[in-house]
């Protein structure tokens, strides 16, 4: 009778431990796939920041001093009068352009911009997705004088 009580307490461990390791297998597919979106979410922000920023000088860029402190709004005076600048509003990136709202990217936690005062020329950019999972880019560009 001990023989087949431990067969069953073994069979029934063999069980859990298949149903957790399949459990999690799913969650690293889940997880893999929506780190997947992130990172295309993030593409489409760094694809219309580095736009902006191509045709940006120092001057030009507003709402981010190079006080080494992080920023989470920057805005942009073009040549000709044109202004843009990007807003984050509940997990959506908008870029407004002259009263225009386009919608950027989605699932974005944080957008963080920091200019050190020792080199005001270096835009330091931060963006976060988040949908149940995180992703952080961050990277440094260097602005024209």
């Amino acid at each position: 009778m001990n023989k087949i009580k431990i067969l069953y307490v073994g069979l029934l461990i063999g069980i859990c431990v298949l149903t957790v390791s399949t459990f999690l297998r799913i969650k690293n597919i889940e997880d893999y796939h929506r780190k997947t979106i992130l990172a295309q979410e993030i593409h489409k922000v760094l694809e219309q920041l580095m736009f902006d920023l191509y045709d940006a000088r120092e001057s030009t860029i507003q709402d981010v001093p190079a006080d080494g402190q992080w920023h989470s709004h920057i805005a942009f005076a073009h040549a000709g009068g044109e202004n843009g600048e990007y807003q984050l509003r509940r997990g959506h990136l908008w870029r407004l352009h002259n009263g225009q709202a386009l919608l950027i990217a989605d699932h974005i936690g944080a957008l963080r911009l920091c200019r050190q005062k020792e080199t005001p020329d270096v835009l330091e950019v931060q963006i976060e997705a988040r949908n149940n999972v995180s992703l952080l880019s961050h990277l440094k560009i260097k602005i024209r004088h």
